[in-house]
């Protein structure tokens, strides 16, 4: 009988303690401020959100390792903590390797980032292996789209680059991009135009070697 009164005397102060502890713990959890988590004018996607607000206690260390951010500013008021995620300049997407490459040739897959911004990439990258841009194109690329209404982009060969034009019309561009093949475009883009040889393609990939062709 002594055993089992023991025993019973285990049981009951076992219940105890196990009511006891999950009262403290309603209460704690009752007591214990919401953090609500705010991600301003967002461009990144609902799921990236998720993972950074779960990585806030080493989040200068966590963002470091997505190269496409380029700052942040988390700022805490009482229960409400706001995030503004600065992205870099974006150049192009990739539709076929599901890549936004941006202008410091830094890549990062689409999943990171919310449709409408995807939407909001004007230019499209059609090479093979997402675009890379050389130090021609980086310094000459928006003197170009003044020129030409550019829709999509190729890397040829590792070493050049094709514009294909919103009017389906190609432009084939020479390794070096320079001041002259610049000026030569400012002066003639509108004679070329009308000319009733240019349906298909401008060839300027011997502009150097003053040769350019029509089809």
């Amino acid at each position: 009988m002594k055993l089992r009164y023991k025993d019973i005397s285990i049981f009951l102060v076992s219940i105890l303690f196990l009511t006891l502890f999950v009262y403290f713990s309603i209460i704690y959890l009752i007591k214990k401020p919401i953090e609500i988590i705010n991600f301003v004018d967002s461009e990144i996607h609902e799921d990236f959100e998720i993972e950074l607000t779960n990585n806030l206690n080493n989040i200068n260390n966590y963002i470091k390792e997505y190269l496409f951010i380029e700052s942040y500013l988390l700022k805490r008021n009482k229960n409400e903590i706001n995030i503004h995620i600065k992205l870099k300049k974006s150049f192009a997407i990739n539709s076929l390797n599901k890549e936004v490459i941006f202008f410091d040739n830094t890549i990062a897959p689409s999943k990171y980032f919310k449709s409408n911004y995807l939407d909001s990439i004007n230019l499209i990258d059609i090479s093979k292996k997402s675009i890379y841009i050389n130090n021609y194109l980086n310094k000459n690329y928006q003197i170009l789209s003044s020129l030409f209404d550019i829709a999509q982009i190729e890397f040829i060969d590792n070493r050049r680059y094709n514009l294909v034009l919103s009017s389906g019309r190609i432009v084939m561009l020479p390794k070096v991009i320079d001041s002259k093949l610049l000026y030569f475009i400012k002066n003639n883009i509108e004679l070329i135009d009308k000319s009733t040889n240019y349906n298909e393609f401008l060839d300027l990939r011997n502009f150097h070697n003053k040769t350019i062709r029509l089809k």
